[in-house]
């Protein structure tokens, strides 16, 4: 207990000396996690093991496109769904990354924890990242900048508290060109991102929980938002199977501009079990939600029914599911997803039934592959639309809409030192009342490859594309956002075992491409570097 209490103190001691840094920053927010190495083939966007498709399928999130300008690449597409994205692995080094580029760009990437214990893990992870110029467009700076923590005890009854701060900074680059000269402090806005948690977990033969508390405080000039949550999974081995109980309740407060006080509780029972060569799980999801405020709530149930069968033993897996749940839509998720917000926005909290069904499999030992079908109804969903003020900036309406999603993925591993990849995803959308399903995509691809030179040379090459997209301002006045098609290559040279060289080179092809409705990227853009093992 002593080192547990040592553990969390040293979090809060690093977490406010090292906080002290990141001050005064005038720049712009990325939400992308920045990886300036070209790693290696088993640490790429994939990896050659299927992903099971009993685990719940990816939410349904408005994510295209989720930023405004990041260095690394104009679009990446959604994270692949078929093969399992690789567990991070283990580090028991420290490491510093230090580099920059053009438009006066600035990059640090530092983490400091203990090596190798039997029952204590800790922790301190430092990032920044910022460029101090812009032109066409203009103003268009950013900065992010992190600081994290954690602490774990693993003794059966694991122990794990973490803290984590974002402080990042966004222009509206997009504002009306006139004569008015605008400074930054005119056009910025600021985000003070602070999250912490703990949670406790007991696993045994026969039952397995969870419980999980956080806390969230937001703030974006003029806005105040503060988030509680908690989160109680169990498994309990009952007969044949096992009966899950998850459990979960968030409290939203936003205070300002805007007010509301809200609350959403979850409750899904549901039994696993094998039948033959079937795999069910079976069960119920209700879903409540509140405005404490006013005499607004609802009650929400759908069934949770998932089933998996292998059509031929160990090569191919078919699963289908029927599942529903309620976004929690909050200042801080709709801040992630689009950067530039006004202050005038409406909260809506869409409801979508999912009915899905799609194959897992593998030709060789060479070749994974996985493909999809998907479709959702979706109540209250939420579209970004421009507002007609002089910044530009954007605002939300809501629809009922349904979507259609056709999901392909395929990886090669040639040999020990070339693969390549590709992943893509067709939409089709039907709106009730808006003319179109605004800033979303009709299709989004990325193809990807590494290879390997003489044991020190690593070259990452990749290539986004996204469909043209629809906008339009509170005037309903419409507008067309071109397509993206965005090329970006990487090279590491590794010089020594703890020393090594890094430079990437992104949107390639030098385009300025609409990313909001106003808001265009960056072009060619270069980062370099060296990454030191201490």
């Amino acid at each position: 207990m002593k080192k547990v209490t040592l553990i969390i103190s040293c979090i809060a001691i690093n977490f406010l000396a090292v906080g002290q840094i990141i001050s005064g920053d005038t720049n712009l927010i990325i939400t992308s996690k920045y990886k300036p190495d070209v790693q290696e083939s088993v640490k790429i966007d994939i990896q050659p093991t299927l992903e099971d498709p009993k685990v719940n399928p990816p939410k349904y999130t408005y994510r295209f496109p989720y930023v405004a300008y990041k260095p690394k690449a104009v679009y990446s597409p959604i994270n692949p769904i078929f093969i399992k994205t690789e567990t991070p692995e283990d580090l028991f080094d420290n490491y510093i990354e230090i580099g920059g580029g053009n438009y006066l760009t600035s990059y640090l990437d530092a983490s400091i924890h203990n090596t190798r214990d039997k029952y204590y893990s800790y922790g301190l992870k430092l990032k920044h990242h910022a460029s101090s110029t812009s032109q066409n467009p203009n103003q268009g700076l950013f900065s992010q900048n992190r600081i994290s923590a954690f602490g774990l005890r693993e003794k059966g009854n694991d122990l794990y508290a973490a803290i984590d701060y974002n402080r990042n900074v966004v222009h509206y680059y997009g504002y009306v060109d006139d004569s008015v000269s605008r400074e930054l402090n005119d056009i910025n806005q600021i985000y003070n991102d602070i999250s912490a948690n703990a949670k406790w977990s007991l696993k045994k033969a026969k039952v397995k929980s969870s419980l999980d508390f956080s806390i969230n405080i937001f703030d974006k000039l003029g806005e105040n938002e503060n988030t509680f949550g908690v989160e109680n999974l169990n498994e309990f081995s009952v007969g044949p199977g096992d009966l899950h109980l998850d459990l979960g309740a968030t409290y939203t407060q936003l205070t300002e501009m805007a007010d509301y006080k809200r609350l959403f509780i979850e409750v899904t029972p549901h039994y696993t079990f094998k039948h033959k060569k079937y795999t069910l799980d079976l069960g119920l999801s209700i879903d409540y939600f509140a405005e404490l405020d006013s005499s607004t709530n609802k009650i929400f149930a759908a069934p949770h029914i998932k089933l998996e069968t292998y059509l031929v033993p160990d090569k191919l897996k078919a699963y289908a599911g029927v599942t529903g749940d309620i976004q929690k839509t909050t200042l801080k998720n709709l801040s992630y997803e689009n950067l530039f917000l006004g202050n005038n926005l409406t909260y809506s909290n869409p409801y979508t039934w999912k009915i899905f069904a799609g194959l897992n499999g593998n030709f060789t030992r060479f070749i994974e592959f996985g493909i999809r079908l998907q479709q959702e109804i979706i109540e209250d969903q939420y579209f970004f639309i421009s507002d007609t003020n002089e910044l530009r900036n954007f605002t939300t309406v809501a629809d009922d809409m349904t979507k259609f999603s056709l999901n392909g993925e395929i990886k090669f591993d040639v040999n020990s030192k070339f693969d390549i990849g590709l992943r893509g995803n067709i939409y089709s959308y039907n709106v009730n009342s808006e003319q179109e399903p605004w800033h979303l995509p009709s299709y989004d691809a990325a193809l990807f490859s590494t290879i390997r030179l003489a044991d020190k040379i690593y070259v990452n090459a990749e290539y986004f594309a996204t469909s043209a997209r629809s906008a339009r301002d509170l005037n309903e006045q419409t507008y067309d956002l071109g397509a993206i098609n965005d090329i970006n290559l990487g090279m590491e040279y590794r010089y020594k075992k703890n020393i090594s060289g890094f430079v990437t080179v992104n949107n390639i092809l030098n385009k300025r491409y609409q990313l909001w409705n106003n808001y265009r990227s960056q072009g060619l853009n270069v980062l370099a570097g060296v990454t030191f093992s201490l």
